[in-house]
């Protein structure tokens, strides 16, 4: 078993693993202007992971999340964490949209609308509910790449 750091940045905008959340206006995009959007929010993202100024807000066990203020004034949140697991088979579980819902039990529903690319992805997801009801249920259509650094 290896140990890999998994970095995921939470924000309106991007993660990486490189997940962004399209709205309606979105939709109308062609699938072109989705893969160059998908892959915009995949290098801003890892350009914040590469920049400085992260605060440090909790510490659990190997899991560290920091927050800063972008530059649009939004508070974003980077999370690191090692887990034990081969590299290759987290990839897999990661990438495995139409199954997510077997190990993340945040998310109650997940399916691949469109396959863009061999890369990029449109994906559904239904979160589930939170913090004893006091977050409810929300769905999210996200476009998705995956690159190897």
């Amino acid at each position: 078993i290896h140990n890999v750091q998994v970095v995921l940045i939470i924000s309106p905008c991007a993660h990486i693993h490189s997940c962004l959340v399209l709205c309606p206006a979105d939709m109308a995009m062609s699938n072109d202007e989705i893969v160059a959007t998908v892959s915009a929010a995949l290098e801003t993202a890892v350009q914040l992971v590469e920049e400085d100024g992260w605060n440090e807000e909790k510490v659990e066990g190997e899991a560290v999340v920091k927050s800063k203020i972008n530059k649009e004034g939004r508070k974003i949140f980077l999370c690191t964490a090692t887990v034990n697991v081969p590299p290759k088979v987290l990839e897999q579980k990661m990438m495995d949209i139409d199954n997510l819902t077997s190990w993340n039990k945040t998310i109650t529903e997940s399916r691949v609308l469109k396959n863009l690319k061999k890369d990029v992805f449109v994906s559904y997801q239904v979160t589930a509910e939170g913090g004893g009801g006091l977050v409810s249920a929300r769905d999210f259509v996200y476009g998705g790449k995956a690159v190897h650094r």
